[in-house]
């Protein structure tokens, strides 16, 4: 068992700092290896990966542009009408993840056209969804690239987002059926909509792309990668019958942490036991990257106690030692 990997999200922390080169800094400083971007455009790529060297880090996650803001979008991949948009979007993203070394891409979904019925408009968006990320799998595999999925809790956080449960994002990747397409864990939005948060982390751990892996998704044979949702006879199982290998080709998903329901630290008051999930996805052979994607209750450093004391008892270097 190893101890779990954290990356700063400096689209929310150090909220203190004036922009994202200060951010990555200070996430360095501050003893993280790993740090993420919600949308890194603002800043040119290159600026970007020699901060981030610079202070020791890896960037681990970006999203696709969210498109519109001031018409409301948050995402294209499921907004009928927009492909083309996202298309373009996808190839800023894969440009900035390259020149970041950054191994993975959030294909946000997208909100429910304002104005819409939700129910009414679901059928033709799941097929906007999947003829995009059809072809963002083909892009980002041309690239060595993995594209993400993250639900978006509509109970508070935003009621017209598209994809809100992994159940319906489990579905859609299922249906998709792209071994470089994975599931986003965010804790926090997880629990909003669905709770049972034990339950779930053990059903939906393996598409998130680290985990135990019984009846695994993919297969590699020699520099291919095949689906195996119906895996062919040819695939040898266990002694228990089930199909257990990893291909090492791609990189592991993603999880996102923030306490339930202010979206503060882990440390801070609230519905989830962090001790409890962090030790539940270790005890599940995670081994991805866990994002601290929250709104720090004050000042960023002295709100990472939950983080130093995780550290402390794996006996973790800090910041300056």
């Amino acid at each position: 068992m190893a101890p779990l990997r954290f990356s700063a999200n400096v689209s929310w922390l150090f909220p203190e700092l004036p922009g994202l080169l200060e951010r990555l800094r200070a996430a360095g400083n501050s003893g993280f290896k790993a740090a993420e971007v919600g949308w890194p455009y603002a800043e040119p790529p290159e600026a970007l990966a020699r901060v981030a060297r610079e202070a020791g880090l890896q960037l681990v996650l970006i999203n696709t542009p969210p498109g519109d803001r001031e018409k409301g979008e948050l995402g294209l991949g499921a907004v009928p009408g927009r492909q083309a948009a996202f298309r373009e979007g996808l190839e800023q993203a894969v440009l900035y993840a390259k020149a970041l070394g950054c191994p993975r891409i959030h294909l946000m979904a997208g909100r429910v056209p304002q104005g819409a019925d939700r129910a009414a408009v679901m059928g033709e968006m799941e097929t906007v969804f999947l003829e995009n990320l059809r072809h963002a799998a083909g892009v980002l595999a041309r690239e060595n690239l993995v594209g993400l999925l993250e639900p978006i809790n509509t109970r508070i956080t935003d009621p017209q987002y598209f994809l809100d449960t992994p159940q319906q994002a489990a579905a859609i990747l299922q249906k998709v059926g792209r071994p470089n397409l994975q599931l986003q864990m965010d804790i926090f939005h997880w629990q909003i909509m669905d709770g049972n948060l034990t339950g779930n982390v053990r059903e939906f751990l393996p598409i998130v792309g680290e985990g135990p892996f019984h009846c695994s998704f993919l297969v590699c044979y020699a520099a291919s990668v095949l689906p195996l949702f119906q895996p062919p006879a040819s695939v040898p199982q266990d002694s228990a019958g089930v199909w257990a290998h990893i291909c090492p080709h791609l990189s592991p998903g993603h999880v996102q942490v923030a306490q339930v329901p202010g979206r503060g630290e882990p440390g801070s008051p609230g519905e989830l036991n962090f001790p409890y999930l962090f030790q539940l996805l270790e005890d599940e052979g995670y081994k991805g990257f866990v994002g601290c994607e929250y709104q720090p209750q004050g000042d960023t450093v002295e709100g990472l106690s939950w983080l130093r004391s995780y550290w402390d008892k794996w006996g973790h270097p800090q910041a300056g030692q």
